[in-house]
């Protein structure tokens, strides 16, 4: 029967109140969904825009909103390598504009097609992956290399280990070799990971590599080291007319200029790197005699030191590369720094390579301009096109890329989940095993305080009613203890036991039971039916949908558990989905905890809506009985 008669739902004061309601009941709705969409939103962000709390994400539509996101996954998050690449100086991520250039022109394009071919066919150190991550964030490179560690030693943890003499206890902890380009002595070492990394990273996209910029460690040097960020004093000393730091490059060979050969030269022989290094063959003759008067003309402790049969000074090349370590490293560092004449010098860095390249090609800065349409007044001022590169990659995998963001942090959690693949299953025999229980040992004790009429029934209510009024947290370590004396701690009864009989349900079912019809009890009696009997026949059939209710609760506390589930399961092997949910979301960015809750919803989710139809019968009948 309606609560309002429809003749009084033609007055309209009466409509005014179902308005009322309807709109109450609007707001209410909204208040709980648009939370929730908040989440869903913020689970397929990334650090360039999980602040930006939007229902709808800029990047699923927006280009621009996209650029960002791009550059803070290829750059590793890192704003001042950002702005060392394109040349600016924006504050933070979720400032990164694209470049101000069509990138659809023919010249940009021109451009960019030409830089990707140089950087395609640069030596593989002067190249760094990008996509590495940061933090806890997801990494493209990480899961390419994990993939191709699988393939490589056929998904045997064992074997990679053996070969890159490492101990990990699966492929979702191998990580790449570190490759320290900051180091002015580094190269590549001849480890049988090294070189398997080199010959994988020969093997990637061309876009997931970056070519080492030693401009912007010259303008630092010059800045910080030199010139203490004052620009007019580097002017004065120059006879220039910058106005910035970052607009000064690093030319190949030292300067005229008194002051700018002075500051080179102290750059090139104690910042540069030594794989930059250019030494022409003449100096060879600088550095015999400099190994002479070091080792005293003595060719057998040279040999000694350097690991080497040169039978005199005279036989001594230079190095073709730079030296792995040990003397020989020791004494070319001490060369180059002291006694290699200046004039033999070139630094081979990526961008005077890149100049060196449009020099061959077109001859002259005027075709370059014309070619790319730019406005260079010289080789020096060009600049590698990254800014631009990078955008127009945007522009053209848009596509590809907004859908690697929608998925990426999703694929974190349930890589993770499956990595930790016991934690599945211990969630489904502790869920199914708690309903199970639930479900045999409330109903059992509802029953028997309905059917039989105890005069202490009501105390045994009271008694369990009485348990809901203190914490869960309270008898945790109680519960602790006495499972510890039981030697139960690390097993699935831990979990189960102390939860098995459950004060409110027990009220709840006896109630339900209360309202059960009396006759079909008295008929069951005079037809010889036992009270198991009736209670298989008649109370269970009539039951399922209070049943549905106490299951979906049993479930719900059972899954949510990873206090309590970590608190008598200390063994990693023994802890529940939750747990390794927990686990991850301690050092996990936002956006991938805001995945891993999506993601820990979802089975709470699938077990309303398949039993939904029972729940609310379960919800409505007992108000009408």
């Amino acid at each position: 029967m309606a609560i309002i008669p429809t003749c009084g739902r033609r007055n309209w004061k009466i409509r005014l109140v179902i308005a009322g309601l309807y709109i109450a009941l609007s707001a209410g709705a909204v208040t709980m969904v648009y939370p929730f969409l908040l989440m869903l939103a913020s689970s397929i962000t990334s650090g360039a825009d999980v602040n930006s709390y939007r229902i709808v994400p800029r990047y699923l539509y927006d280009d621009d909103a996209l650029f960002p996101k791009y550059a803070e996954d290829r750059y590793a998050g890192d704003i001042d390598l950002i702005n060392q690449y394109y040349g600016t100086d924006f504050a933070k991520i979720e400032d990164i504009k694209p470049p101000r250039i069509d990138p659809r022109s023919k010249q940009i394009r021109r451009q960019v097609r030409d830089w990707e071919r140089f950087v395609l066919g640069l030596p593989a150190n002067y190249k760094q992956a990008g996509f590495e991550g940061y933090m806890q964030s997801p990494s493209k490179l990480l899961d390419l290399y994990r993939e191709y560690c699988r393939k490589r030693f056929k998904n045997d943890i064992r074997l990679l280990n053996k070969t890159y003499l490492e101990e990990n206890e699966s492929f979702q902890t191998v990580y790449t070799p570190f490759e320290r380009f900051k180091m002015r002595e580094w190269e590549p070492d001849n480890s049988p990971k090294m070189r398997e990394w080199l010959a994988f990273k020969s093997r990637l996209p061309s876009y997931f590599l970056r070519p080492i910029m030693i401009d912007p460690s010259f303008a630092a040097f010059l800045r910080d080291a030199v010139y203490e960020n004052n620009i007019s004093k580097l002017n004065a000393a120059w006879g220039t007319r910058y106005t910035d730091f970052r607009q000064i490059h690093l030319p190949a060979s030292a300067p005229e200029q008194p002051a700018q050969r002075k500051d080179w030269e102290k750059f090139v022989r104690e910042v540069l790197p030594l794989r930059y290094l250019r030494v022409a063959p003449a100096a060879v003759h600088a550095y015999r005699d400099f190994l002479r008067e070091r080792y005293k003309g003595s060719i057998a402790e040279l040999n000694r030191r350097h690991e080497t049969n040169y039978a005199s000074f005279e036989e001594i090349q230079l190095p073709k590369r730079v030296p792995l370590g040990g003397s020989r490293l020791v004494d070319w560092m001490d060369f180059v720094a002291k006694r290699l004449p200046i004039e033999y010098v070139r630094a081979a860095n990526t961008e005077n390579l890149y100049r060196e390249h449009l020099r061959t090609r077109f001859g002259s800065v005027e075709a370059v301009n014309k070619a790319f349409g730019t406005k260079y007044r010289s080789f020096l001022e060009i600049t590698p096109p990254v800014y631009a590169a990078d955008y127009c990659h945007v522009i053209e995998n848009a596509s590809a890329l907004r859908k690697d963001f929608l998925t990426r942090n999703y694929g974190v959690v349930i890589s993770y989940i499956l990595l930790h693949g016991r934690a599945v299953l211990n969630t489904v025999i502790f869920c199914a095993a708690v309903i199970l229980t639930h479900l045999i040992v409330n109903p059992l004790c509802a029953y028997a305080l309905s059917r039989y009429n105890l005069p202490y029934a009501y105390k045994v209510l009271l008694f369990l009613l009485a348990t809901m009024a203190f914490p869960a947290e309270v008898a945790m370590i109680p519960s602790f203890l006495l499972l510890k004396k039981f030697h139960l701690l690390n097993t699935y009864w831990a979990l189960i036991l102390p939860g098995m009989a459950n004060g409110y349900s027990i009220f709840l079912l006896k109630g339900f039971f209360d309202s059960l019809p009396k006759e079909l009890y008295e008929a069951g009696i005079i037809d010889g039916a036992s009270e198991a009997l009736m209670f298989r026949k008649i109370t269970i059939p009539m039951s399922k949908p209070i049943f549905a209710v106490i299951a979906l609760q049993s479930f719900t506390s059972a899954y949510g558990a990873f206090m309590y589930a970590m608190l008598v399961c200390q063994d990693p092997k023994m802890w529940t989905l939750m747990v390794w949910l927990y686990q991850l979301q301690i050092g996990a960015p936002q956006y991938v905890t805001m995945a891993a809750l999506t993601v820990a919803a979802i089975p709470t989710l699938l077990v309303f809506i398949f039993a939904q139809n029972v729940i609310m019968r379960g919800i409505i009948i007992p108000s009408y009985k």
